[in-house]
């Protein structure tokens, strides 16, 4: 059932049940409230939960109550979730109602224990507490509500030993250093080590649990061993203890101990392990893994003077799923379908043909979904890395369109999968069926031959174990390498690059740069900064999957003030090592597109791609965004629970589909964008932030170039004057609008100008 009609049935439930028997039990239409907004906040995140109907009593919340349609569930999960929101509400609501009409449950929100009835109002009175939440309790509910990728919580960074980890949530199976024998994590200083540079390792370790912590290098790229103080192969440090600290949670102390590795040449991988060692018991432990030599974690940092791409940081990436974009050739129109999870007909040549219309809208690249041989349409359940799926076209094909690109001015980035494969790939089958086959060590078996570790646990996705030797020369050498040479393209997405050992990324990067050094490659890593900055030096750029929620809880839901948003983009641009890219966007295949999230509302996706256009990093259009395509269906059902990503990668609108206009606008924007530099490249500097007005007014400068951005967030036309005076644009007579093509006036240095509701301007000479 689509959400259009849920509405419509809910809507009829409660007109024609709900607020008939309410009214029976004595409440009035004055103490009904529909569609109440609860702001909730995490970390940095703020997010509106709704509930169809809250009924007050006495002025305090007494009755939430979920409206579901006839055949929706009234299912544990939608149980909880309101049971959290009445809980959070100030004072509590004490009790919830769940009814679709044909059945009704009703439950104390203080012990979950279910009710026989709905209690009339003079009944509900005797349920009221007004009292608040521990906050012990708050954080639970907190986190039933606010989902896991809300990447915005941050750990305290407890002494200076500590990394920052910031966390979107607590996650009970990660490893820290309160809860491990011996800890690493990738904890060394500097960040981005250099050729002047000595480098701090930092080990925190139980206190008492071992009397020596040995560190073991190698600078010749092969694996470092050691024990008990002596190396195998490479160069043993001892680290020295230099700091003790109390775990907060329960008094536990551990310790911190420090060496520094010598400054090495540039391009030198440096590879090394860690030992603690207890010389009493003759006890070895090893970080971050298990106990054993053979088990040990490799840590890794390049020496290195790093540099990104320039191309990259000024590039606009179009964002293609090829199945869902154009249909060119339909010889390959295997096995389609209508629904969602099936093959749809899109192609290379489709791509080849639109290549024109790509280039005409003003992106720079075009990033491609993978293309591999596998089982479904997106790509990534994948069954041979080394050929093209059918239903897409072959390798003649992928030739001409890298070529028919290139000719263009167009880049192309293809989407590599290093993390897993399909549990059909005959690699997987082998080691499955046979455990002395040489692919045995490729996969990471808890239990052979029917238990092992997957991609967030699904079965039909194996790990690939690219600490393995074996499988690290293959993914890396064999694999994205091979691709590499023979297609010669331009850039790399990384699929959850967070999957993978930074051992593994120092080896990638260094072969890779090595072939092509103008490649830009970037990952997904879903993680919040902390984490996904420690993929500087290593990757070129990560996905900003922090600011992509800001970006929807100011542009859609105003659950964010400008001011707020402002705070959370110097944050990050701030966090981040200079030259790592942030890679921004507004929706992408594997979350609600934006436009579903706004309700159509396109004057909140042009105000939102406004502000985005103009910010520091590489900007990305998910394909169909410039021309209005939306979804049908929610990409999380809120009866099951269930997430189904496809049904944001609907087919590609064409012809009379496409909105023109907004075309038209995307098309404004990436021309401002490519014709100057102080939208990708400028600093910025606030004038104005007004949240009363939902006002914010900037100036982007590069070199001589200054421009004048102003947004205005609120449903309601403001009028707004910039002074200039302190700036090279007060020189100017006029202003141009560079989406618009208007002209406004420069009086004694000031600009005044009306700006229509959910509306953005660039202004510039």
């Amino acid at each position: 059932m689509n959400k259009l009609i849920r509405l419509k049935y809910r809507k009829r439930v409660k007109e024609k049940y709900l607020f008939p028997n309410l009214y029976k039990l004595g409440y009035q239409t004055a103490d009904i409230e529909s569609d109440a907004k609860l702001l909730v906040e995490k970390g940095r995140r703020k997010v509106y939960i709704n509930a169809e109907v809250l009924v007050r009593v006495e002025g305090l919340p007494g009755l939430v109550i979920s409206v579901r349609a006839g055949n929706e569930e009234l299912n544990q999960g939608v149980k909880m979730k309101m049971i959290s929101y009445s809980r959070l509400l100030s004072p509590p609501a004490p009790i919830l109602v769940m009814t679709n009409g044909l059945a009704t449950k009703v439950y104390d929100t203080y012990t979950e224990q279910e009710l026989a009835e709905i209690p009339s109002k003079d009944e509900l009175k005797r349920y009221l507490i007004n009292q608040e939440i521990d906050d012990k309790s708050k954080e639970r509910y907190l986190n039933n509500l606010i989902s896991s990728v809300s990447l915005w919580d941050e750990s305290k960074k407890k002494s200076p030993y500590h990394t920052y980890n910031m966390r979107s949530f607590a996650d009970i199976s990660e490893k820290t250093v309160f809860n491990s024998k011996l800890f690493h994590n990738h904890n060394y200083v500097p960040n981005l080590p250099t050729i002047d540079d000595k480098v701090s390792i930092r080990v925190s370790t139980k206190s008492g649990l071992i009397d020596k912590v040995y560190l073991y290098y190698t600078i010749d790229g092969t694996l470092p061993q050691g024990k008990k103080g002596k190396e195998i192969n490479g160069t043993c440090l001892e680290l020295k203890r230099s700091y003790t600290e109390v775990n907060p949670a329960d008094e536990e102390l551990i310790d911190w101990w420090e060496a520094k590795i010598d400054a090495q040449k540039e391009g030198i991988r440096v590879r090394y392990i860690i030992e603690g060692y207890n010389s009493q018991k003759g006890i070895s432990y090893f970080a971050d893994n298990n106990d054993t030599l053979a088990e040990a974690s490799n840590f890794s940092y390049l020496v290195q003077k790093y540099q990104t791409p320039q191309w990259a940081k000024e590039a606009i990436v179009y964002h293609i799923i090829i199945d869902r974009f154009c249909d060119g050739d339909p010889t390959n129109n295997y096995d389609l379908g209508l629904d969602p999870f099936s093959y749809q007909g899109g192609d290379l040549q489709g791509i080849i043909d639109k290549l024109d219309y790509i280039k005409k809208l003003g992106a720079t690249a075009i990033w491609l979904s993978p293309l591999y041989e596998g089982l479904y349409y997106h790509g990534y359940h994948i069954t041979d890395f080394l050929e093209i799926d059918k239903h897409f076209g072959d390798d003649k094909l992928l030739h001409k369109l890298i070529d028919r690109a290139h000719s263009k001015g167009l880049k192309i980035i293809l989407d590599f999968v290093p993390n897993h494969c399909s549990n059909k790939h005959p690699f997987f089958i082998e080691a499955q069926q046979d455990k002395d086959s040489k692919y045995y060590n490729w996969f990471k078996f808890t239990n052979w031959p029917n238990q092992y570790d997957g991609f967030f646990g699904l079965k039909e996705l194996p790990y690939i174990n690219n600490d393995y030797p074996a499988a690290r020369k293959y993914t890396i050498y064999e694999h994205l390498l091979k691709w590499l040479k023979i297609y010669d393209f331009d850039g790399l997405r990384m699929d959850y690059a967070y999957g993978l050992s930074h051992d593994f990324w120092t080896e990638f990067r260094m072969a890779i740069k090595e072939i092509k050094p103008e490649a830009y490659v970037f990952g997904e890593v879903w993680e919040g900064p902390g984490i996904t900055n420690r993929f500087a030096g290593e990757l070129d750029g990560c996905f900003d999957f922090s600011l992509v929620w800001s970006f929807r809880e100011l542009f859609i839901y105003g659950s964010k003030s400008v001011s707020e948003f402002k705070d959370d983009l110097d944050y990050l641009d701030g966090f981040y090592e200079d030259e790592f890219i942030l890679c921004r966007f507004l929706d992408n295949h594997d979350m609600g597109r934006f436009l579903w999230e706004a309700e159509d509302d396109k004057s909140r996706l042009k105000l939102a791609a406004t502000c985005q256009f103009t910010l520091a990093g590489t900007q990305f259009i998910y394909y169909g965004t410039e021309v209005g395509l939306s979804q049908v269906n929610d990409c999380r059902d809120d009866n099951t629970g269930a997430i189904v990503y496809d049904h944001s990668r609907n087919f590609m609108l064409w012809g009379e589909e496409q909105d023109k206009e907004l075309y038209n606008f995307y098309q404004s924007l990436c021309s401002a964008r490519n014709n100057h530099l102080a939208l990708s490249l400028g600093e910025r500097d606030d004038l104005i932030v007004d949240d009363q007005r939902g006002i914010w007014a900037y100036i982007k400068s590069y070199g001589q170039e200054e421009l004048l951005i102003i947004l205005n967030c609120k449903e309601e036309e403001a009028e707004v004057e910039v002074n200039l005076s302190s700036y090279n644009l007060a020189n100017s007579k006029k202003l141009r609008g560079l989406l618009n093509n208007r002209e406004y006036s420069l009086i004694d240095g000031r600009v005044k100008l009306r700006v229509p509701k959910l509306t953005g301007a660039i202004l510039g000479c």
